[in-house]
């Protein structure tokens, strides 16, 4: 064998082993698992009658959109949902339940609050110090401030520990003797005495209260506080 045919042998021999050192084996392919989703199903009519609610469940696995009965509820193991809301009764949106003989999706009704509002009555009294003696007015005047309600829907009860109530007005400016207790819609009235106190130690307790007239719900109450000064006239001491 000459010296060509050796070395071409030899070249073609390295060629071979080269060929095979820079070949790639294939990369195995990825391995997909199916997730299992839930099957779209359509509820029979006859799978819809009930008696009473309890007999009406959701008719799908993820996002019912219907109700069925619990004879005719899907097998939901091993089903995996999204975590959102999309059906009438996810998240609360509705329930299943029983509709003239038909299990049906029934609406959550939104709730209104009702809110309180705070209510107060304020009183205002005039003059400081009072005397039956005193010509200027026929009794201390005390006015009436109704705070987050209406006093013309609203009954306004007047009580004094002694003495009496009046009214006196612009129109004809006659003192009209209206008693104790009183009850009116918050117009300002004057209180007054004729008979002196059993103890002038003993104050004078004037009290008004308002309550709503349709469901007699208090409003407000307060107080004026008035001393004794001999017994013939009278201190205010306190508003409350």
């Amino acid at each position: 064998m000459d010296k060509k045919t050796i070395m071409l042998i030899f070249f073609c021999i390295a060629a071979v082993v080269l060929a095979g050192c820079i070949s790639q084996t294939p990369l195995p392919a990825p391995v997909t698992t199916a997730i299992p989703t839930a099957p779209v199903t359509i509820v029979p009519v006859d799978a819809q009658t009930c008696t009473t609610n309890a007999d009406c469940v959701p008719a799908q696995c993820c996002h019912p959109t219907s109700c069925a009965r619990q004879d005719a509820k899907p097998v939901c193991t091993d089903i995996m949902c999204t975590m959102s809301c999309e059906g009438p009764l996810d998240c609360g949106a509705g329930s299943c339940g029983c509709t003239n003989g038909r299990c049906s999706v029934i609406q959550v009704r939104p709730t209104t609050l009702s809110v309180v509002t705070k209510t107060s009555v304020t009183l205002t009294a005039s003059p400081q110090r009072y005397s039956p003696i005193m010509s200027s007015t026929p009794g201390i005047g005390i006015t009436v401030d109704a705070n987050g309600f209406d006093a013309d829907r609203s009954r306004f009860v007047w009580n004094a520990t002694h003495g009496k109530f009046f009214t006196w007005g612009p129109l004809n400016y006659t003192v009209t003797d209206v008693g104790n207790p009183v009850t009116n819609h918050g117009e300002k009235l004057y209180w007054s005495f004729t008979q002196k106190p059993a103890s002038i130690l003993e104050p004078v307790v004037i009290t008004v209260t308002a309550t709503d007239d349709k469901t007699g719900r208090m409003m407000g109450s307060a107080n004026v506080v008035l001393v004794w000064e001999g017994d013939n006239a009278v201190m205010l001491k306190d508003i409350r």
